[in-house]
């Protein structure tokens, strides 16, 4: 009884873990456990952000690390260009983002998560037609974002996730064309663990 109790403690221990305590009591049997896990690989999705003249698409790139079975840290690069007033201010960013990863499941082949983090949006702004006469600009936003998603084990190397976020952004209040810059986004991405 008491062996059964202490080995049901030492599981669940291993949950919050760090990855360099967790991962030594995997079994070589069993599917990759995040223990220890390093996988970087392309990322890509699709975005609408509510003012613009229409969704867009984008790439770039993701490096995701599992510091324990249920907690996960992922760094992001990517590019996307908004239109807005019929094409005559385009808006280029290229998102850096960290991101917190929680799974609620941590184990099995498809394993959910939430997420939450901050970012760091290099933005051009860039006008003609209309605004032609408006000087083109650069800024740095910050903002935050929110969502869920799921990963997919594709073996003990390879990954697959996607996920929903809600980014909330805080763009200077001096824009010549004052729009709500917030927006939803769906990702893809491909992870090669190391």
């Amino acid at each position: 009884m008491l062996v059964a109790l202490a080995a049901q403690d030492a599981a669940a221990g291993d949950l919050w873990a760090p990855a360099s305590l967790g991962g030594a009591a995997a079994s070589k049997d069993e599917p990759n456990d995040f223990s220890s896990a390093l996988s970087i690989g392309p990322a890509a999705g699709y975005l609408r952000v509510k003012e613009a003249d229409r969704g867009t698409w984008f790439g770039g790139v993701q490096a995701r690390a599992h510091v324990a079975k249920l907690l996960g840290a992922e760094a992001s690069i990517t590019f996307h260009q908004n239109r807005y007033e019929d094409g005559d201010v385009v808006v280029t960013q290229y998102p850096v983002q960290l991101t917190a990863l929680l799974y609620v499941i941590p184990d099995g082949p498809i394993r959910p998560y939430i997420l939450g983090g901050v970012g760091w949006y290099y933005t051009r702004f860039q006008y003609s037609g209309l605004f032609s006469a408006v000087n083109d600009r650069t800024e740095h936003i910050f903002g935050q974002h929110l969502g869920a998603g799921a990963e997919l084990m594709l073996g003990d190397r390879t990954s697959i996730d996607a996920d929903v976020r809600y980014i909330f952004l805080n763009p200077d209040r001096d824009q010549v064309i004052r729009r709500d810059f917030n927006y939803w986004q769906v990702s893809f991405g491909l992870n090669v663990f190391f």
